[in-house]
């Protein structure tokens, strides 16, 4: 999981929901069209377009907007775009496994979520290179619920992780910790495109075991 950090929201969106008068009120049923639109674009742009759960990449075809509480939860919160992220899976495809966001549904408890609008998420939980996810700690349920609620270690999603660390443990040989530090740092930021590396927030982890053991 990596940290988002919430940005203003679009123009369009907010101008759509100042528009309420006595006889028309904002809600999500009738939220569509340009601002609808503007607002998808925007939860993808900020979150470098990787889904904010699992961080496999996402576009607008397959991708849809997550509410952090559910709607059913906390009415108030459901045109709050600090409460909006963008979630992998807009339709599923016949027999696929559900994760993420579709998985989540109308889960949420407070103190079983590590949510990735916190800043610690990103230290909450292990990588391994089989592509395993795990806490970080045995003593933090939350990391454990999280795992379990939004399927975050299937099958599906390990072997998507243990393919994107295989990929760069193919070229570590005869690289410097120097070397590995500088492939780190991009890591943590969006290339020309805006976009992070699909899985970013796990080759940097595997990247940093590897830093520890090269003198």
């Amino acid at each position: 999981m990596k940290f988002i950090t919430k940005q203003k929201e679009p123009a369009e969106f907010r101008e759509w929901k100042e528009l309420a008068c006595e006889d028309w009120q904002p809600d999500w049923d009738n939220l569509a069209g340009i601002p609808k639109n503007k607002l998808h674009k925007a939860l993808l742009a900020e979150q470098g377009h990787i889904c904010c759960y699992c961080n496999r990449l996402i576009d607008e075809t397959d991708s849809h907007i997550e509410h952090l509480v559910p709607r059913s939860q906390d009415s108030e919160k459901e045109l709050d775009y600090n409460n909006m992220l963008a979630s992998c899976q807009r339709r599923l495809k016949p027999k696929e496994p559900r994760h993420c966001g579709a998985l989540k549904d109308e889960w949420y408890d407070t103190a079983l979520m590590v949510s990735p609008l916190q800043e610690d998420c990103e230290t909450r939980f292990l990588f391994i290179e089989n592509g395993d996810m795990l806490p970080a700690s045995e003593a933090d349920p939350a990391a454990q619920a999280t795992i379990e609620k939004l399927g975050l270690n299937i099958d599906k999603l390990r072997a998507m992780r243990s393919k994107a660390i295989d990929s760069i443990i193919d070229v570590l040989d005869g690289l410097t910790s120097e070397e590995i530090k500088a492939w780190i740092a991009g890591l943590q930021k969006k290339n020309s495109e805006g976009r992070f590396e699909p899985f970013c927030q796990t080759l940097i982890q595997i990247l940093q075991s590897y830093t520890r053991g090269i003198r």
